[in-house]
């Protein structure tokens, strides 16, 4: 499970990697003028978004948690009034 969660990470960092390149070159191209790579970068945008939420929620649902404490102290009740 762990790799799964590697492997959600490093999706999530290609995504944000695309959204901000095709975000700061789509426009700047479009104010240069070069109006095909401008439209290429610029539907960059939401392929890049849609690998950061895909790789948010495979890191968030595959990582690893630690719930000692939770299993602990399972509700109100197993608290103690010293």
């Amino acid at each position: 499970m762990k790799n799964i969660a590697r492997l959600g990470q490093i999706i999530f960092i290609i995504g944000l990697i695309l959204a901000i390149v095709g975000l700061i070159f789509g426009f700047w191209f479009m104010f240069q003028g070069n109006d095909e790579w401008a439209t290429k970068l610029l539907f960059a945008v939401p392929v890049g978004f849609m690998f950061l939420f895909t790789g948010l929620a495979t890191s968030v649902m595959f990582s690893p948690r630690d719930d000692t404490a939770l299993n602990e102290k399972r509700s109100l009740q197993d608290f103690d009034d010293d």
